[in-house]
C-alpha cells in the first residue's frame, strides 16, 4: 500500500470508526518504499470525495501541523512480514487494532 486509505472499523455497539491509514514512505534507489509503519488519523466521511486528490505527500515540503498535538492523530501500526503488529497509541482497542492489522495485510 503506497496511497493513504480510508477504513471504516467495526465497533462492539455496532457503530463504525472511519480511520485514514497512512503509509510512512521512504524513497530509496529502487524507488519509493513502504516502511510498514502506517499512521492513523480520525475521519469525517463527507470529506472523503476530495481527500487524496493532491500529489503524494513524499513529493512535497510537509507544513502541516505535528503529529503529537494533531487531534485526529490516533498513533500508527507497525506489520512485520510475519504479520505481528506493534500499536504505537493509547486510543484504539486490542480489536481495533486487530481489524486495521488484517486490513493493512490483505493490501499491501
Amino acid at each position: 500500500m503506497v496511497n493513504p486509505v480510508i477504513l471504516n472499523i467495526d465497533l462492539p455497539d455496532g457503530s463504525k470508526r472511519n480511520l485514514i491509514i497512512e503509509p510512512v514512505l521512504e524513497r530509496s534507489a529502487d524507488g519509493i518504499k513502504n516502511t510498514g509503519i502506517y499512521k492513523l488519523y480520525k475521519s469525517a466521511i463527507d470529506n472523503q470525495s476530495t481527500l487524496f486528490t493532491e500529489k503524494q505527500e513524499i513529493d512535497e515540503i510537509n507544513n502541516d501541523i505535528p503529529d503529537e498535538i494533531n487531534p485526529d492523530y490516533l498513533g500508527n501500526i507497525t506489520i512485520d512480514n510475519h504479520g505481528k503488529w506493534i500499536y504505537k497509541g493509547d486510543l484504539l482497542s486490542h480489536n481495533e487494532q486487530r481489524q486495521l492489522a488484517e486490513y493493512i495485510q490483505n493490501h499491501k
